[in-house]
């Protein structure tokens, strides 16, 4: 029975652990794939390993991260072991409410904690803003500067601010378990305050302070929530990165960091336990203090030596905030510009030439959507000087007064937009934006699971095909899939049609037609063969053809949306200059060009939209699919019977929230 029982156990570890492990394991597997899908295994290769460290805005990330991490380790362990030191020398009843208010970070959410350091640091720059004009008023002496804004210096203090507590945590017990006496001992023995600090305090707490400062370090490096609303648009950790990169797809790219990121941890535990084990066997005593550090303590607890230590402290402070002061500050010695675009939606080797060429440099970071994007605008923690949204929520920025008339005169390659693109409906008299990429909306499937070419919407809300559809996971564009197939324009503000719309999808997902709403999944989904019919982006769909051959693409006879991602400039962006040359350099037909192969998306530049063909011979080859170039770039017969989004009334937006909620997603 005891066997039969020991099996099982052995058994159940072990499952157990295949759940924990299996995950990662494959995305260790998939990290040398060859191709870049993580479901289809296409041959063995390290190109993305040496891909990884050839892309500057994850190396620049990896830096950002690590610096920050170790700063605020450093901080954060300093801080909170005296903060826990002086916690442990309260009365009891004190301590016992300190320990609770420490408690109270920890278990609060992630999301309030940051939304409220961005309100708390918006804040202090505004009054921060008054105060340096007053100062710079009234004497000419020192000069203070008077923007300042998100970036490393605030997310600096957010993670000191949310790793002292975890430290606390760590070094309270040690001290708990601290007899009290040892200390009174070791002074009534002759040692100073300092001296039994160093000789009896810290050999007692130092594996609490080990491990305070393993958990900060560990937190820091995964933070991701309080660093996207604290990092501001100069500064960008590795998590934000590769959520960032995640919009479209979890590339092989982030699998191979994070396969690195997995081992590097795991040598540093065996590490870690090989040591403890090694002086466990060999019975290896704490080393005492070299006499250098024992002159020092004494020095410390002389008077002199106090004063020192309050002097000391003034100015570490003081060099403290000075350093987040400049941190902070908008002015840079080198000229920059902050961008904010969507994941995987430029050719990361324009971002490099840009720098050579003009010796800018350009701080990018990416949004998950539009409406993220404007969420993050208003909370006040997207300083950006260039942004790159929609059509719809251009119009919706214009409407604010949020966008920067853009100086036309340093954009000569403006002239090279197509003219088609120009004065459209989002901005009429082209006085805000210049276009960075347009495309359509259409329903991708697999010609192996339907029997027949899909022509309509219906599609998507056929029983025929139950379990087996995608739809999108955001209320405009599905909406916009069932105006569509009812013969409503997709921007209608008719609240009847609007039910309509909504009731078709609602009947659709009540019998079950739709297997989940997605976006970025309908990647791993429609390449692996995992569903049949999906709502999507053209340029995604070329994208998905790479791994699936099977895939086929149609805009559906009813018409669909076309759509376009303009290059706007936000107001008041302490760039301006910097963004000018930005937005002329990327509206270029050169940068449109690389833009057009690595995207998939059609271009707004005539010249790059007549050349790519060509262009594409000449990089690989082989002439282009014409069938290709038409989906990507789709002739006028196709974007005549679709429509672009506008702004819709604040009333429908409200509507439109509520359907939302209603249908459940």
């Amino acid at each position: 029975m005891k066997r039969r029982y020991s099996a099982m156990s052995r058994v159940f570890t072990a499952l157990v652990f295949l759940f924990l492990y299996a995950p990662i394991l494959l995305l260790i597997v998939f990290s040398f794939n060859k191709g870049n899908s993580n479901t289809v295994w296409t041959g063995f290769s390290l190109d993305w390993y040496k891909s990884l460290f050839h892309n500057r805005l994850i190396m620049r990330s990896v830096y950002t991260t690590l610096l920050v991490s170790l700063l605020a380790t450093a901080i954060a362990t300093f801080a909170g072991t005296f903060a826990a030191i002086g916690f442990y020398s309260l009365r009891r009843r004190p301590r016992a409410v300190l320990n609770t208010v420490n408690s109270i970070p920890m278990m609060n959410a992630d999301i309030v904690t940051g939304v409220a350091m961005c309100l708390f640091f918006v804040a202090f720059f505004a009054f921060w803003s008054d105060f340096a004009v007053w100062f710079n008023g009234v004497q000419h002496m020192v000069t203070l500067p008077a923007r300042l804004t998100l970036g490393f210096g605030t997310l600096l203090i957010a993670h000191v601010t949310f790793n002292i507590p975890y430290v606390i945590l760590s070094v309270g017990p040690k001290l708990r378990q601290m007899d009290k006496n040892l200390v009174d001992a070791a002074q009534d023995l002759g040692c100073t305050w300092m001296q039994a600090f160093w000789k009896v305090i810290l050999p007692e707490i130092k594996p609490g302070i080990a491990s305070g400062a393993l958990t900060a370090f560990t937190m820091s490096v995964d933070d991701f929530i309080i660093s996207y609303f604290t990092a501001g648009s100069s500064s960008s950790t590795l998590a934000m990165t590769i959520y960032g990169m995640t919009k479209k797809r979890v590339t092989p790219e982030i699998n191979a960091i994070s396969t690195l990121l997995f081992v590097t941890v795991l040598l540093l535990l065996v590490i870690v336990n090989l040591r403890e084990a090694h002086m466990e066997r060999t019975g290896q005593q704490e080393r005492r203090p070299k006499p250098v550090l024992q002159r020092l303590t004494r020095f410390l607890d002389s008077p002199r030596g106090r004063w020192f230590r309050r002097g000391a402290a003034g100015v570490l402070t003081a060099a403290f905030l000075v350093t987040v002061i400049l941190l902070t500050s908008a002015t840079n010695a080198q000229p920059v510009v902050n961008v904010c675009s969507w994941g995987e939606y430029i050719d990361e080797d324009l971002i490099t030439q840009f720098e050579a060429e003009t010796g800018i440099l350009v701080n990018y970071q990416t949004a998950e959507s539009n409406e993220a994007l404007y969420s993050l605008l208003k909370s006040g923690a997207g300083d950006y000087d260039v942004i790159v949204p929609s059509d719809y929520m251009i119009s919706q920025l214009i409407e604010e007064d949020m966008l920067e008339e853009l100086d036309y005169g340093s954009i000569p390659n403006f002239s090279l937009v197509d003219s088609r693109f120009k004065n459209l409906p989002y901005d009429p008299e082209n006085r805000y934006t210049v276009p960075y990429a347009w495309g359509t909306v259409g329903i991708i499937y697999n010609t192996t699971m339907i029997g027949e070419p899909i022509t309509s919407w219906s599609a998507l809300f056929d029983d025929q095909y139950a379990g087996n559809v995608l739809m999108f996971r955001n209320s405009r564009d599905a909406m916009a899939t069932a105006l569509s197939y009812l013969g409503y324009s997709l921007n209608t503000t008719d609240p009847i049609q609007l039910r309509e719309a909504f009731e078709l999808l609602k009947d659709a997902k009540s019998r079950g037609v739709y297997q989940s709403f997605v976006m970025d999944e309908i990647f791993q989904k429609l390449e692996g063969g995992n569903a049949a019919i999906g709502a999507y982006y053209a340029g995604d769909y070329l994208t998905m053809l790479e791994n699936n051959e099977d895939l086929a693409f149609v805009v559906p006879e009813e018409g669909s949306n076309w759509f376009m991602d303009a290059m706007c400039v936000l107001k008041g962006a302490p760039h301006f200059d910097e963004a000018m040359a930005w937005i002329n350099f990327i509206a270029s037909t050169e940068a449109n060009l690389k833009n057009m192969d690595y995207l998939w998306y059609a271009s707004p530049n005539q010249e790059a939209l007549e050349q790519y063909p060509a262009y594409y011979e000449e990089l690989y080859g082989e002439p282009l699919d014409p069938e290709i170039y038409e989906i990507m770039a789709a002739p006028q017969e196709v974007l005549d019977r679709c429509e672009a989004y506008l702004v819709l009334p604040a009333s429908i937006r409200a509507l439109y929230n509520d359907l939302w909620t209603e249908l459940g997603i």
